[in-house]
């Protein structure tokens, strides 16, 4: 008799491999289910979930390790990491070949270190497990929180405005009135040579896409 499954609702912060991690099962066989095919029908990218979202998960945790009473007990445990990959821009100055520091990866407080591509991109793995670090570029003295599983899909509104913000095309906090996001579209619009309308058409949201990375 195959385990029963049960629904769960996407918070923010949560990703496909982290909730695969919790409940013991891999990543693609946990998106691929027969019970979440209406989601993985619906989120074309399985690492861009919206809160509210409703993934099916094993009812049952995966299976304890064996203890043996009386005795010193020893194991070693893998927790898989998530690729997280960035594209810093600056209109005042390159970001490119720029050395980093990544913070709060691991327990002992050792940071990961890097260095950005000619284009600007920062790229490092965190354990599935993190949900914020602060990326660190010394020389050029700045200082990036990161929230790792918080972007949304960007066929959703909360998904759009984001990348605005996170572009600068919006203000990284607050909120935004219909009218600030249109201005933000035509800004973008214009930086890509596109018809300046203020409206997300097909052509805008793939350009964002390809501009945020996501």
């Amino acid at each position: 008799m195959a385990k029963p499954w049960v629904p769960h609702v996407i918070q923010q912060g949560d990703h496909i491999r982290k909730l695969a991690f919790r409940y013991g099962i891999d990543a693609e066989t946990l998106w691929r289910h027969e019970k979440n095919q209406e989601i993985s029908g619906r989120r074309k990218n399985m690492d861009l979930l919206l809160p509210g979202d409703v993934l099916h998960v094993p009812a049952e945790p995966a299976p304890a390790l064996d203890i043996s009473a009386g005795t010193m007990n020893r194991y070693k445990a893998k927790v898989p990491t998530v690729h997280v990959q960035l594209r810093l821009e600056s209109a005042m100055r390159s970001l490119g070949g720029q050395r980093f520091e990544v913070h709060g990866v691991n327990e002992g407080g050792e940071p990961v270190f890097g260095t950005t591509t000619a284009e600007g991109e920062a790229a490092f793995d965190v354990p599935v497990l993190v949900r914020e670090v602060e990326l660190r570029l010394p020389d050029a003295g700045l200082v990036i929180p990161v929230l790792v599983g918080d972007l949304d899909p960007i066929d959703e509104p909360s998904g759009v405005t984001q990348r605005l913000r996170n572009l600068g095309l919006l203000p990284p906090a607050g909120d935004v009135r219909a009218e600030d996001i249109t201005l933000a579209l035509m800004a973008f619009q214009r930086d890509e040579g596109l018809p300046a309308t203020g409206a997300l058409d097909d052509e805008t949201r793939r350009a964002l896409e390809a501009r945020h990375l996501l």
